[in-house]
């Protein structure tokens, strides 16, 4: 069980939440991006609505349109019906499936038990990366289209159209360097490339860790996956292969950041994570780093940890947006915004004595579920190990493959492509046959999903300690 849990009532100030969660010898803050930096907004996801309208009306009317542009996904250019039917079916094209997919896999089917294990079935241990892994691969095809310099431009005017929905600021980040001389701040991100670059020049963040691709002559290559009913170049001008493309969800952040300071890894340097919850993507920050943190989730970080984790403190927070903070200074009463997710209202301390008592049937079933977890990899290691050396072998073939292709001119691409399509089905089975060997750690996995949830909705009900 963490040490502690922090639960704030009233919303605050993000550099009142750090007097709280931000100790002074902290060595890293690690920001996530999206619905974290903004209040419900996914700055990745809107830069693909972004393309919509640049593809539909082409950059000089979208330039004219952002004077007036409210914030959000969709541009609906009501004056030009033409080209509002053109965008809409620009956006029906590039974005219905990958939107249903998500939706449908696991928004909706995560939501009950017997779909929800279906899902850990089907997708493997860790779900939802892999389902968010296809609207990921899709943005990155919408974005090899277009240059990589006008790409940039949209990231700003998408940062500077949701102004308003910030919560961490320049200023914030600054006065944290002051009160914590060593600190580094990092924002790690599933979002692409220039979506981070920007949020990393306008809140002067010191690195940044995003989602890549190879950029080549003023465009980003496209991935060498092709995902099936997305919209994308019939023909691409240049591929990523395998050693080029990232998507930085999940534990790969993880990855990428303790590849980068592999002193991230040592216990007694003190790190910070802030992220929200809602999609769960990342609950492992648990079990790397000294505290994390939530903002403005609908439930804390899971209580509940591996033994082997530096974790002390979880803190979860309502954070003022700017244009809250705005309006309450102008007198207004209804000062926050509507779209806040429904969360406690009352300040509690929980201390790992009374979370102990209180969650103690659930800790000794989430502590079953991790020994039966740990028997059953240990049984299929032989078989994940073997599967995953031919993987690495299909993947330096598409490596290969990858290069032909971008040497290649005229005709010949097509049957370099045709080789690269069959060489990744021939890795998608591969895979499939990896799911269907850790289907056992699925099982587990998925229960002990339910069990993590239980306890993260618990803290809601427990009273102050005492």
């Amino acid at each position: 069980m963490v040490d502690r849990v922090v639960i704030h009532g009233e919303p605050l100030e993000f550099r009142e939440l750090c007097r709280h969660a931000v100790p002074e010898d902290t060595r890293y803050l690690i920001l996530d991006l999206d619905r974290t930096a903004h209040l419900g907004r996914n700055m990745g996801e809107l830069l693909g609505w972004e393309l919509v309208a640049y593809r539909a009306y082409g950059p000089r009317r979208l330039a004219e349109l952002e004077r007036r542009r409210p914030p959000g996904r969709f541009l609906l250019d009501w004056p030009r019906p033409a080209a509002l039917l053109r965008y809409l079916a620009v956006g029906a094209r590039m974005w219905a499936f990958p939107g249903l997919y998500y939706l449908a896999c696991w928004k909706l089917a995560g939501e009950a038990e017997l779909t929800r294990r279906l899902v850990f079935r089907h997708f493997g241990p860790d779900p939802v990366a892999a389902i968010q892994r296809l609207p990921q691969t899709a943005l990155m095809h919408q974005m090899a289209a277009i240059p990589s310099s006008e790409l940039r431009v949209l990231a700003r005017r998408v940062w500077e159209r949701h102004q308003g929905d910030q919560v961490i600021e320049r200023s914030d980040l600054d006065w944290l360097r002051s009160r914590c001389p060593r600190i580094r701040i990092v924002i790690a991100s599933a979002s692409p490339q220039p979506t981070l670059e920007v949020a990393a020049a306008e809140l002067g963040a010191d690195d940044i860790a995003f989602s890549s691709l190879e950029e080549h002559a003023g465009y980003f290559s496209a991935p060498f996956r092709f995902p099936r009913l997305v919209l994308r170049d019939r023909h691409p001008r240049r591929l990523s292969g395998p050693s080029q493309l990232r998507i930085n969800s999940s534990r790969q952040k993880i990855t990428t950041l303790f590849a980068r300071y592999p002193d991230l890894a040592d216990p007694d340097v003190v790190s910070v994570g802030v992220s929200d919850t809602g999609y769960g993507e990342d609950h492992c920050w648990v079990e790397y780093f000294s505290r994390v943190v939530d903002i403005n989730s609908s439930a804390p970080f899971p209580p509940i940890v591996p033994a082997s984790s530096p974790l002390r403190e979880i803190h979860s927070a309502a954070v003022l947006t700017r244009t809250e903070r705005a309006r309450r200074s102008a007198g207004e009463t209804a000062y926050l915004d509507p779209r806040r997710p429904s969360r406690p209202d009352r300040h509690r301390a929980l201390e790992a004595a009374q979370l102990s008592r209180q969650l103690a049937p659930l800790a000794g079933e989430v502590e079953q579920l991790a020994r039966r977890f740990e028997e059953r990899a240990t049984g299929l290691a032989e078989g994940r190990t073997r599967l995953l050396r031919q993987v690495d072998t299909v993947l330096r073939r598409i490596e290969e493959i990858v290069g032909a292709f971008n040497e290649a001119t005229g005709q010949s691409r097509r049957a370099v492509l045709r080789q690269l399509r069959r060489a990744v089905r021939s890795e998608e089975a591969l895979r499939h046959q990896l799911t269907l060997l850790e289907r056992p750690l699925s099982d587990v996995a998925c229960t002990r999903y339910r069990l993590l949830t239980s306890a993260r909705e618990a803290l809601e009900g427990l009273p102050p300690d005492d």
